[in-house]
């Protein structure tokens, strides 16, 4: 099975592993994104030692799991490690021994997959690792050692921004990031799918770029057929996958799905302290939460420059758990049975799509820009909402530009190109009075369309200075 994108990261990691001094890797990433089938199609036949953390397991369930390894790869002991200075020393026998596996380029490549899961309360695994890492590892030159993991705010702050043993000495760090709509149709063309690219980025409005989610797709039956077998049949195989992606990312807690269910009833954002008031959290409890989230990519902070005191807007983005808070919770905003049957609700329907598409458009910022023509050009991007308790306005996308222009973008998710009259025009008129007033700026202003069909005619487009397809999306 071929790897799919992900040139860069590819890139990175053949990079490390010819380099003539060790490499500590940190490949990190939510749960489902492929970050162990990307590692192990590289160097499955190279790997000098790899282990898997148990998930949920505790100080001895890691210990027996990483015996079991040590085993595997030649180590004779028969008794389970009493502690994890011993599972490193035997590790280090290992990569001395004759027989030890080097890849072509001669390094002796480990990997060290759910990272996070070995590190259980009070146990002396991160210390062990980085006695291990400081005394042997990086010292020998030929270690290549990729750690792993889905917590992606536990590899931030216990690695990347470690301040103890293992200060500065992560080497590489590689993000996964979910696939964009030209590698999710890269994907379903392997597969023979045969979508439309409407029907691939419906899908990805509502699975995210998942490699895992892609998977479990039955390429003979349509998009909706799938979503109701994966998620609304009773006992569906993804009804519960939210809980197990937040229970696998980050620390157990209800802190977490209380944000995302509260943040998901407000499609445009909420204030953080409105969100903050109405959950009644602490505020070190409620920054923590919110600090984590943003970290692992399942909401964004917008900070408001223009309002007094420069607060921040909290905007529920990740799809899939988006998408679990709007249909499959219990305290959801769409109460449906499958959504073959939410589908053929017009105005819902019609509703739903154009936010989820709005959605997919912050997830594809650099394809905007290039469509733009302003690849090289340093870009803010965020959603607006005016503070007017009445006949304020709402902007889907605004490109705040380094080359002083900002450019409003209307998004629009229609079967048909995107008709504009004068009502629509007078209400763009208005978006861009209100914006100008509450904002204060003085820079010009443009607007672009973003329209999955594109633009109907010539009527009442004069303002319109440039119009984005779901082609130019997906094209690279």
């Amino acid at each position: 099975m071929r790897i799919i994108g992900r040139k860069k990261e590819r890139a990175l990691l053949e990079h490390c592993a010819r380099t003539k001094k060790s490499e500590l890797i940190c490949v990190y990433g939510r749960r489902r994104v492929g970050k162990t089938f990307l590692v192990e199609q590289m160097f499955s036949e190279a790997f000098a030692f790899q282990a898997t953390g148990v998930e949920s397991g505790n100080t001895r369930d890691q210990l027996k799991a990483f015996h079991q390894r040590l085993r595997a790869y030649g180590d004779r002991t028969r008794a389970i490690p009493a502690n994890w200075f011993e599972a490193f020393a035997r590790l280090e026998n290992i990569l001395r021994s004759e027989n030890v596996i080097t890849s072509p380029y001669g390094k002796k490549i480990i990997f060290l997959d759910e990272f996070p899961w070995f590190a259980t309360p009070r146990s002396d695994f991160l210390m062990a690792f980085g006695e291990f890492w400081n005394r042997y590892a990086s010292a020998k030159g030929d270690i290549c050692l990729i750690a792993c993991g889905s917590a992606t705010s536990w590899i931030i702050g216990n690695m990347i921004e470690a301040t103890g043993t293992l200060y500065d000495r992560v080497t590489c760090q590689i993000y996964i990031h979910p696939f964009t709509l030209r590698e999710t149709e890269q994907f379903f063309q392997d597969r023979e799918f045969g979508w439309s690219r409407k029907q691939i980025a419906q899908c990805q409005m509502i699975f995210g770029g998942l490699p895992y989610f892609f998977d479990l797709l039955n390429q003979n039956e349509s998009l909706i057929w799938n979503i109701d077998t994966l998620c609304f049949q009773k006992n569906a195989l993804l009804q519960r996958e939210s809980s197990r992606l937040l229970e696998a990312t980050l620390k157990k807690s209800d802190v977490y799905p209380a944000i995302l269910s509260l943040l998901a009833k407000h499609e445009y954002g909420l204030e953080r302290d409105a969100c903050k008031k109405q959950l009644q959290l602490a505020d070190g409890t409620f920054s923590r939460a919110v600090s984590d989230l943003e970290k692992c990519g399942y909401i964004m902070q917008i900070q408001e420059m223009h309002r007094k005191n420069h607060p921040y807007r909290l905007r529920l983005i990740d799809p899939f758990l988006l998408f679990h808070f709007q249909f499959l919770s219990s305290e959801g905003t769409h109460h449906v049975q499958s959504f073959f049957t939410f589908s053929q609700s017009a105005g819902n329907y019609t509703n739903w799509r154009g936010h989820a598409f709005e959605n997919l458009c912050l997830y594809h910022i650099p394809e905007i820009k290039r469509a733009l023509g302003i690849s090289g050009v340093e870009v803010k991007a965020y959603p607006w909402v005016s503070e007017r308790k009445s006949g304020g306005a709402q902007i889907d996308l605004v490109l705040e530009r380094a080359d002083q222009l900002i450019n409003l973008c209307e998004i629009k998710f229609t079967d048909t190109p995107f008709k504009m009259d004068a009502t629509y025009e007078q209400s763009l008129l208005h978006k861009i009075s209100v914006y100008q007033e509450e904002t204060k700026t003085t820079k010009p202003i443009r607007l672009v369309l973003i329209s999955a069909e594109g633009l109907a005619g010539t009527a009442y487009t004069e303002k319109i200075s440039g119009v984005i397809t779901l082609n130019d999306i997906f094209d690279m």
